[in-house]
């Protein structure tokens, strides 16, 4: 009876603590794959619209920096589980990927996404960039050439690697099909085929100690959104 009520109350107080325990997490991808739509969905959660193409992130640059952007903490829920998210939205040109570093090596991101869509299996230039700038990160993470922001950036990213890395394809709207929805219902998404341009890299991260997962999200409408950040924060 004694060792119940102790489980029980360990059991309540991780739960106090991680529903109000902020954690870092990296939000990356290529330009126009949904990633400012899931930093607004999850600071407030309802019916989103489609970002038009001059409405997409950017970022000003000092001298010859640019400036990072300040993170802000989103909570998210699901069936009473509960996290608190903090994140950056980062624009995804090629010309800020660089932010894309700096901004996880100065927030120590415990967890990574990295976000893409159909376009990626499609082929043709936005595909081929959104399957580069997942090897741009990979490659970047595998060697730890990280650039650094401040000298404290530097002194704790000699050591930083996140503790796991979130495939999420994007817009599944757009191609969840009978396949995907069999996959899924046996809790075997990875085997989808949208992922299969990553996989020489998943591969790459795996034998370097780095875990992977992958999910799949619906961020304008909403679908499955929480579920995934509920999943890649229990760690």
């Amino acid at each position: 009876m004694t060792g119940s009520v102790l489980v029980g109350a360990a059991l309540w107080g991780q739960n106090i603590y991680n529903a109000w325990r902020p954690r870092s997490v990296g939000i990356y991808g290529t330009a126009m794959v949904g990633k400012t739509t899931l930093d607004s969905y999850m600071t407030t959660p309802g019916e989103m619209y489609d970002i038009p193409i001059d409405e997409r992130t950017e970022h000003y640059k000092i001298l010859t920096r640019y400036i990072l952007p300040k993170s802000t903490k989103k909570r998210v829920s699901w069936k009473g589980e509960k996290r608190v998210v903090d994140s950056a939205d980062i624009g995804g040109q090629e010309r800020y990927w660089n932010l894309w570093i700096e901004d996880m090596v100065y927030r120590q991101a415990e967890v990574i996404i990295y976000m893409f869509d159909e376009r990626a299996l499609k082929g043709g230039v936005e595909g081929m960039e959104q399957v580069a700038g997942f090897k741009y990160l990979c490659d970047v993470l595998i060697s730890r050439n990280y650039r650094y922001r401040s000298v404290r950036s530097r002194i704790k990213g000699r050591k930083y690697s996140p503790k796991l890395i979130m495939l999420v394809a994007n817009k599944a709207d757009r191609f969840f099909d009978d396949n995907a929805a069999l996959l899924w219902q046996q809790g075997r998404i990875g085997e989808h085929k949208v992922f299969d341009p990553f996989r020489d890299d998943l591969i790459r991260l795996q034998k370097s100690g780095i875990r992977t997962k992958r999910s799949f999200m619906a961020t304008r409408i909403g679908w499955n959104v929480e579920i995934t950040m509920l999943d890649l924060l229990t760690i």
